[in-house]
């Protein structure tokens, strides 16, 4: 171990480490990982952009739409639904029961927590549905109906795959 003229100590390395190093985070580059988390950032930011005006987020609108669709189901369940951690359900589901539009009450079983939409709740996602319609056949415009489809099913194959080895 050296010192910098700092005092700070730091490992020096070969040029051949160096350069093996090199290789390797070049390799990073096409890191699945960081490549689909990237595109999720950017098509959320997207998503929540167009659908500003409806006071909702694209991750609201998301657990609103599975919840319309599904009914009342338990947390453990619509965070599984969602590919979400509970807690941060908990963080997308505290403004919608704050603004009326989701209710959050006991199960059958008392330890069981269930999250359903409210009339005003079903009402907002109504209004809501033409944006985000309008905003998806644009960004499938956008990427070409073939590419959109293919990515969709991408998407799907790797959710299905992955899925069970949490």
């Amino acid at each position: 171990m050296t010192l910098n003229s700092q005092g700070r100590a730091y490992t020096s390395i070969t040029l051949s480490e160096r350069a093996q190093l090199a290789t390797r985070l070049r390799a990073t580059r096409g890191c699945l990982n960081f490549l689909v988390r990237r595109a999720s950032r950017i098509v959320g930011r997207y998503y929540d952009a167009v659908l500003k005006p409806t006071g909702l987020r694209a991750t609201q609108f998301n657990v609103m739409a599975v919840l319309a669709q599904s009914g009342a189901m338990s947390l453990t369940e619509l965070a599984a639904c969602l590919g979400m951690e509970r807690s941060a359900l908990a963080r997308n589901l505290k403004p919608l029961e704050r603004q009326g539009l989701a209710e959050i009450s006991a199960g059958e079983d008392k330890r069981m927590r269930k999250a359903e939409l409210t009339r005003l709740g079903k009402e907002k996602l109504r209004r809501a549905l033409p944006i985000w319609s309008r905003a998806q056949n644009r960004l499938s415009e956008e990427l070409g109906a073939s590419e959109a489809a293919r990515l969709v099913g991408l998407l799907r194959g790797i959710t299905e795959r992955l899925e069970g080895r949490r």
